[in-house]
């Protein structure tokens, strides 16, 4: 994607929705989504928490799911763009969190990525800066070069274990991280309710 550095965005409670939930497809232009591990921050960190034990600052940690929507055709941007962009967050659902003392190492853990049943996308989480445990630093880095503060409570998604693969019109989405569990989102057109609107 030209990309070539670590990226942060901000998500926001409009851009949650709960497991199983529906997402209007309607809503995007052209979404993907992707597997991701969520850290729930359990401590603020700033600049100088990069070496920090994550121990101290996450609470607990849970599989999720990323819907990413580029403005940009074809997904084609500068690391400028995609920042001004907001990283092309969408939306996000957070699976079951485990708490971080009872979750064990996170830097190798199968990952799989099912539409309706599917395979459509097989990782690890290895495949997310070598463990996804290393997004906290990075987030903490960068929140110390622009001046704010992660905050506790705050979710933080360490970024993709597999390759995002196109939102369906219509369909179930699943990701599976050995260890944490499974989330899922409903995809809808709206079709069903222009059917229900003619009769």
């Amino acid at each position: 994607m030209g990309v070539h550095d670590v990226i942060v965005g901000s998500l926001t409670d409009a851009m949650r929705l709960d497991d199983g939930a529906a997402f209007d497809r309607r809503s995007a232009i052209h979404p993907r989504i992707e597997p991701e591990v969520a850290y729930l921050l359990g401590a603020d960190i700033d600049g100088s928490d990069t070496d920090r034990p994550l121990s101290e600052v996450v609470a607990a940690v849970a599989p999720a799911l990323e819907i990413i929507d580029s403005r940009y055709r074809d997904f084609r941007f500068s690391l400028a763009d995609v920042v001004a962009d907001n990283t092309s967050a969408a939306a996000y659902v957070i699976g079951p969190w485990t708490p971080f003392v009872q979750a064990g190492a996170l830097d190798n853990r199968a990952v799989r990525l099912e539409v309706d049943g599917r395979i459509s996308a097989t990782g690890s989480t290895a495949a997310i800066l070598g463990d996804p445990g290393r997004a906290v630093a990075a987030a903490a880095r960068l929140a110390s070069r622009h001046g704010f503060t992660l905050r506790a409570g705050m979710v933080l998604l360490a970024g993709a274990a597999t390759a995002a693969v196109p939102l369906p019109d219509q369909g179930t989405v699943e990701a599976t991280i050995t260890g944490l569990g499974r989330v899922s989102i409903h995809t809808r057109d709206g079709s069903d309710s222009l059917e229900k609107g003619s009769r």
